[in-house]
């Protein structure tokens, strides 16, 4: 199979360029499938750039679908030619640090967005961030989030508790409870559940078809959604997030959500990835009973300083067996092609609650196979940054 080079796609051929609009704006620091916001027929994009002009608040750029390879410039989406711009609420909110297709959260037939801003201080404590829904729209009108906050074309997720982070990562959860309207997870890595500090937190949010906005403490207690409970202390669970599609075939909506500062019995900081099986009921999961068989199943990272699930996602149906497979990232792992080469791990799906260890994965013992990284210090399957901080706190923006 012939590489890609991505010259030749700024070039406008195979594809198209999209360019930021200002210095230091980040743009790109998460990308995502918009789904068709517009209703248009095509499917469109989101740019984050959490890091817009000196204040940080940060945009998103809705970028709309298109049949052609000219370059996008992301000044011309701002001015409101080709799409749209979603504006940050406050200063140093980070708005943009992750990005997603919401699905259809509030039953229109248009696609919906997610924005994250896990800096942001609601009134639950500076750096508990919010997540934004943006309903979906077929103008090109500017979207201030502060309006959004306000109820005004979607509505605000607040977080929890000071220093959580909420909107690390966000992601639409499918139809998890079966209702018809799509819902959301959104990640607190930098939660303090019952599995100790930073052990993290995910929290899944059920659709809505109004704007009032979602306090996260109501989710934790079981009104309008559940949380996922992190397992151990600084495993940072919830610093991503992805529906994992119908993994056990049941018809519901999964989940998978990444820990990749667990230390599983391969090693300190090798990670963990959960699957969680979608349940209509409102009941807290724990990712220490997923890890025991009971809701769902955990996948054990290869080797320690892997941090497997630093990035999760659904891979559709990869051997045609009819449920949905995963692949989970692991930056830091070690393949033939040299250190922190990375690798990534297809995983088959499964109706069982059996245990997955990426090991046997790698060892070709069925269940999945691995993408090895090409080159030392490659990074494949991960974003290449410096590993995050111990205190979620200070781990801008890893």
């Amino acid at each position: 199979m012939a590489g890609i080079d991505l010259s030749s796609i700024a070039a406008g051929s195979g594809g198209f360029v999209i360019n930021g609009q200002c210095a230091e704006d980040f743009s790109g620091r998460s990308v995502a499938s918009a789904g068709d916001v517009n209703g248009d027929g095509l499917v469109d994009l989101i740019v984050g750039a959490p890091s817009l002009d000196a204040s940080s608040a940060g945009r998103s750029y809705v970028v709309f679908g298109r049949t052609g390879t000219t370059p996008v410039e992301l000044s011309a989406i701002a001015a409101g030619s080709g799409g749209f711009v979603i504006n940050g609420q406050c200063v140093y909110d980070f708005s943009g640090r992750s990005v997603a297709s919401a699905g259809d959260v509030n039953g229109d037939g248009l696609s919906d967005l997610i924005v994250g801003a896990d800096r942001s201080d609601p009134a639950s404590g500076p750096n508990a961030g919010r997540s934004y829904v943006v309903f979906g729209q077929t103008a090109t009108t500017a979207i201030n989030l502060s309006a959004i906050a306000a109820g005004t074309g979607g509505f605000v997720i607040n977080g929890q508790c000071a220093g959580e982070q909420s909107g690390r990562s966000v992601a639409s959860a499918g139809d998890v409870n079966g209702d018809g309207l799509a819902d959301l997870i959104v990640g607190a890595p930098g939660s303090d559940p019952a599995g100790g500090t930073l052990a993290g937190r995910s929290y899944v949010v059920f659709g809505q078809t109004g704007t009032t906005p979602v306090e996260l403490s109501a989710i934790a207690a079981g009104t309008g959604g559940f949380v996922i409970n992190g397992q151990g202390a600084s495993d940072h669970s919830g610093g991503s997030v992805a529906s994992a599609g119908d993994v056990n075939g049941d018809g519901l909506a999964d989940l998978i959500v990444g820990a990749d500062r667990s230390d599983p019995a391969s090693g300190s900081d090798a990670g963990r990835s959960y699957v969680v099986f979608g349940q209509t009921a409102s009941t807290a999961v724990n990712l220490s009973a997923i890890a025991a068989g009971t809701g769902g199943f955990v996948i054990n990272g290869q080797c320690a300083g892997d941090e497997s699930g630093i990035s999760v996602a659904s891979a559709g149906d990869v051997n045609g067996d009819g449920l949905a497979d995963l692949i989970v990232g692991a930056p830091y792992s070690d393949p033939a092609g040299g250190s922190d080469a990375g690798r990534s791990y297809v995983v088959f799906g499964q109706t069982a609650s059996s245990a997955v260890n990426l090991s046997a994965i790698a060892a070709g013992s069925g269940g999945g196979f691995v993408i090895n990284g090409q080159c030392a210090y490659d990074l494949a399957a991960g974003a290449a940054s410096p590993r995050p901080a111990t205190s979620m706190a200070t781990a801008w923006p890893t």
